[in-house]
């Protein structure tokens, strides 16, 4: 079986987690194994390509549906149980995230399904803005028990503090950094993965999010 790379590891169970899925094999499908498979809009298309390229041709992208695939793989359907419950709905695989510790992890969870929201307050008398900017992973499709592990193992292995923030959809909550300290913090460890991801610098750099 195929055997991936710590980072490619790090990337594929992340993207899993987020945008991407392992495809079903249906009845009487002629597959043998599953593949993977992740849409995107066409104003993502950089940042998918740049997924891409940890891959060395595992994953490819077919702009004309602007999805990213893959082929039917042995190492996908060994992948899907851990993945996925027997209704087919997605849950957290800890077995397997616990060994996902590299800041490329916490960086596609945040770039696939995250975003930095900025608040303002305007003091006119002294005519200043003050800025509160907050990490949010929008992961409201996994239980609040399976998000409360997650925010134990991402507080464990990168010392980052999250906690659950209520939300009207999925399962009714999602991950919220708990201070600004904390966002910059966030930002801070990205940084090295993300740097080389232009198009996602309105998520990633501060400075840049800043001049905007």
């Amino acid at each position: 079986m195929m055997m991936l790379t710590e980072i490619q590891r790090n990337v594929l169970y992340a993207s899993i987690i987020s945008d991407g899925e392992i495809t079903k094999i249906y009845k009487n499908s002629r597959r043998k194994n599953n593949s993977y498979r992740e849409h995107y809009g066409i104003s993502q298309e950089e940042y998918r390509k740049w997924k891409v390229a940890f891959f060395d041709g595992l994953l490819y992208i077919t702009p004309a549906s602007q999805y990213v695939r893959s082929a039917s793989l042995e190492l996908l359907t060994n992948l899907f149980p851990h993945f996925y419950r027997k209704d087919g709905t997605k849950y957290l695989p800890f077995t397997l995230i616990k060994n996902c510790l590299l800041p490329h992890f916490i960086a596609i969870l945040y770039m696939d399904d995250g975003s930095l929201s900025i608040s303002f307050r305007v003091n006119h008398n002294k005519r200043i803005i003050y800025l509160t900017p907050h990490i949010y992973l929008y992961l409201q499709c996994y239980r609040k028990e399976e998000l409360e592990k997650l925010k134990d193992h991402i507080f464990t292995t990168y010392e980052l503090s999250f906690r659950l923030s209520a939300r009207k959809d999925g399962h009714g909550f999602i991950l919220k950094t708990t201070s600004v300290k904390e966002t910059f913090r966030f930002l801070e460890l990205i940084e090295p993965v993300a740097t080389t991801c232009s198009s996602m610098l309105y998520k990633t750099s501060w400075d840049f999010r800043y001049q905007k």
